[in-house]
């Protein structure tokens, strides 16, 4: 019985965390495609905001296809989008102010040298998981109570997770590469998951209906 169990929690969490690898990607290569008519329509000042709010919905379903799609947790899809939306655009935000405060003129995050960006990435990265664990962590509390370093583990995920993915994209081409940046975003939704996979299996065990004795 219990190989059973090591062997269920093993497939969990390699499911997990290649579904968060697939759903990061995908999610951020869709929300880029889509920024165009995204602008036309929302205008300049909300498109980041609304494609990474739609990335953050395609990576919340890939997590919740790993998690046996639960009806337990219908909101979580739309608070992910929401959460990464929010979260990941504060950090852009607040990243991009302090290095116009400090240098005095505009900063891009992705134009700095690779130390800068390292730091930059790792800041937002920080900030994405704080909006994204929040969000998802207010939709796992009715159903999976246990699960308070979720927000935490997101956090150090994403904050290890961005920085880890543009070494990764370094090594291929850069970030302004095509298969250098499908690397960026791979690693980081792998890294993401590698940190949350445990507690994503933990959850979904809990999840599953008890066999009677």
């Amino acid at each position: 019985m219990f190989e059973d169990i090591r062997g269920a929690a093993s497939g969990f969490v390699l499911r997990w965390t290649v579904l968060c690898g697939l759903g990061l990607a995908s999610g951020l290569a869709v929300g880029l495609g889509l920024a165009a008519p995204v602008e036309a329509v929302v205008g300049m000042m909300l498109v980041t905001p609304v494609t990474l709010a739609l990335a953050g919905s395609m990576f919340g379903g890939a997590q919740w296809l790993a998690l046996g799609r639960s009806p337990r947790f219908t909101s979580w899809v739309g608070t992910s989008g929401l959460g990464l939306g929010v979260g990941m655009t504060v950090g852009i935000v607040l990243v991009e102010m302090l290095g116009q405060a400090l240098t005095g003129e505009p900063m891009r995050l992705l134009a700095l040298d690779m130390l800068g960006r390292l730091g930059g990435l790792s800041f937002v990265g920080a900030f994405a998981g704080l909006g994204l664990g929040t969000a998802q962590w207010l939709a796992l509390r009715p159903a999976a109570p246990m699960a308070r370093r979720w927000i935490v583990l997101c956090v150090a995920g994403f904050g290890a997770g961005l920085p880890a993915g543009s070494l990764a994209a370094e090594l291929v081409g850069g970030l302004q590469s095509p298969v250098g940046f499908a690397a960026f975003l791979g690693v980081a939704g792998l890294t993401l998951g590698v940190f949350t996979a445990r507690s994503g299996a933990a959850i979904a065990a809990g999840l599953a209906p008890r066999r009677a004795d």
